[in-house]
């Protein structure tokens, strides 16, 4: 089927809208979001009542520029705020971070024209994939014309207005040179129903395809500058803003891990609720929390925790640091943000599935909350990205002076 842009009736912005109202709203919607995990995993995507409610909070306008009307927020409150919404749904806690950083992505590297464009109404949302399966172009005079591709794992395509999809550039003997994002209206992309999985199901991360669609060359940005931290992007307006500065890596990776981070704190505050009420059968100990076993288990499960969350948070703030200052970080630094994020993933993993497996044979079941959370981040760590041996080894690279053999680094 063909989707249409999903475009949400104008809203009355609230100009005095703080960062701090930001994270009480996000707080606030924790219950309503549990309460609804059946439904959004029935859906495959966000409920409209969910998607309304982020909307009036403005959730999605924190990293679009003031210039055009939105929050530009420090990256420690979007991190809050993507956390914060984990604890309630992982699925929407991951579409936020991918819609809220598609934003981002768009504002950094299109020109005014575009931007101007794709920010001229309130609750813009923009999802975007950087390989593409089978994509054919063929350079025009104006533009690019797409013959036919699929993308796959398209989180939040069913909320999106737009869609930045990666297509090949080339050179003029054929040659491939460069990926760009190639901005679309959704409206010329047709959805395909193939996310079926296990966990993090409402996210809705279908396969899209695009057939014949030309794009124009201000629509169409190389993205090798970006990973770089390298902005010199004709008619983009963002120059002097640092947050539009950020290298693409390690910030693209280290939004899908904060999701994660939510529903691991969530899996904490369940398993200390559950546990001085819960049998412990063929043991000598009445509650499961007067074993031992359960002492030592749930302290791991916290300091893993714990330890994710300060490698997650010195990365943030590190980011947030150059953007104030207007520096750039190094190829070392941009390395150990990587693995550290890698590392973080498999911690929270690990965390997690320690307090899925000493939750009984109730967490079996496929509501269970405990089950869910532990089916979420299964998921969530297993993009491509989040590989920590992948990013390890090329920060061992970098530290032993080789090259890190990392193009997106």
């Amino acid at each position: 089927m063909t989707v249409a842009a999903t475009i949400s009736q104008p809203l009355t912005m609230d100009p005095t809208t703080t960062e701090s109202d930001l994270l009480a709203a996000a707080r606030s919607l924790v219950p309503v979001l549990r309460s609804r995990y059946a439904e959004t995993e029935t859906l495959g995507r966000l409920p409209a009542s969910t998607l309304k409610e982020m909307e009036q909070a403005r959730l999605f306008d924190v990293l679009v520029p003031k210039r055009y009307g939105g929050l530009q927020t420090s990256l420690r409150t979007f991190m809050d705020v993507v956390v914060e919404l984990g604890k309630g749904d992982g699925s929407v806690s991951w579409t936020h971070s991918l819609l809220a950083g598609g934003n981002w992505i768009a504002a950094a590297i299109y020109p005014e024209q575009v931007l101007e464009e794709v920010f001229s109404q309130p609750n813009i949302r923009l999802a975007g994939v950087m390989t593409g399966r089978g994509v054919k172009t063929r350079r025009m005079e104006d533009g690019i014309l797409i013959e036919e591709g699929v993308w796959s794992f398209n989180s939040g395509i069913h909320h999106a207005q737009w869609d930045g999809l990666g297509i090949p550039l080339k050179d003029d003997t054929g040659k491939v040179i460069d990926t760009a994002f190639a901005m679309i209206p959704t409206s010329q992309i047709t959805l395909l129903n193939d996310w079926d999985t296990v966990g993090l199901r409402g996210t809705g991360s279908v396969s899209v395809s695009v057939k014949d669609v030309f794009v124009t060359n201000e629509r169409i940005a190389p993205v090798s500058k970006a990973f770089s931290g390298r902005y010199d992007y004709a008619g983009n307006p963002m120059g002097s803003e640092g947050l539009y500065r950020l290298p693409l890596m390690p910030f693209f990776a280290m939004r899908l891990v904060w999701p994660a981070l939510g529903m691991a704190k969530a899996a904490l505050e369940l398993f200390l609720e559950k546990a001085p009420s819960r049998i412990i059968p063929f043991a000598p100990y009445e509650k499961q929390d007067d074993a031992p076993v359960t002492h030592i288990q749930f302290a791991e499960a916290s300091v893993k925790i714990d330890a994710a969350e300060l490698l997650l948070r010195r990365a943030v703030d590190d980011l947030d640091a150059i953007t104030q200052n207007n520096t750039k970080l190094t190829l070392q630094q941009r390395a150990r943000m990587w693995a550290d994020v890698g590392v973080a993933s498999r911690m929270i993993w690990e965390a997690v599935d320690l307090l899925a497996g000493a939750s009984g044979g109730s967490s079996a079941h496929k509501t269970h909350p405990m089950n869910r959370i532990w089916r979420d981040v299964r998921v969530a760590g297993m993009h491509a990205v989040l590989n920590p041996t992948t990013a390890m080894e090329a920060l061992g690279r970098v530290l032993l002076g080789k090259d890190p053999k990392a193009p997106f680094l």
